[in-house]
């Protein structure tokens, strides 16, 4: 009977993947967009999936252990489908075939959505540094003057 429950539970996670995964892809969009409202919206609604697989994950290996007991250390899928009879077995072999595909198909998605908000931060930098040049010493100085003073930046240039 337990077996049969790591089943249904496992296709709630792999469900919820799935769901992830799609906003995942919402995500790129929002990124190549620059929508800042939309994108504080979508990771809310990340953490919210995330927060349920974390639940049911711990479901899950509560379930396991309850199924394999202390016969077995490694408490993976792969070991409860090893230890499944055939009729099990063959739902588990599905879904962590699919789980694997989604799993990997997310994380290209968060590698290049990561790209995308590193190159988004590097803009806004360089947006900054043009708008707010720092100021350089053309000359000579006395080195032991500057120690004292911090250099800050101010958004007009007080010399115009």
């Amino acid at each position: 009977m337990s077996a049969d429950n790591l089943v249904v539970l496992l296709k709630k996670i792999l469900t919820l993947h799935q769901n992830l995964l799609k906003l995942a892809e919402r995500k790129t969009d929002i990124l190549k967009k620059g929508d800042i409202d939309a994108l504080n919206d979508q990771m809310k609604e990340e953490q919210k999936y995330i927060l349920a697989i974390k639940q049911l994950e711990n479901e899950r290996i509560a379930l396991v252990d309850k199924w394999l007991g202390s016969r077995v250390k490694d408490k993976t899928l792969s070991k409860c489908i090893e230890m499944a009879s055939e009729p099990v077995r063959s739902k588990l072999e599905e879904i962590h075939e699919e789980l694997v595909k989604v799993t990997q198909d997310l994380k290209s998605l968060n590698d290049l959505n990561q790209q995308l908000t590193h190159q988004s931060l590097q803009y806004v930098n360089m947006s900054l540094d043009m708008l707010l040049p720092q100021e350089q010493n053309a000359g000579y100085g006395n080195p032991a003057g500057t120690k004292g003073k911090k250099q800050t930046r101010s958004m007009f240039d007080s010399k115009a």
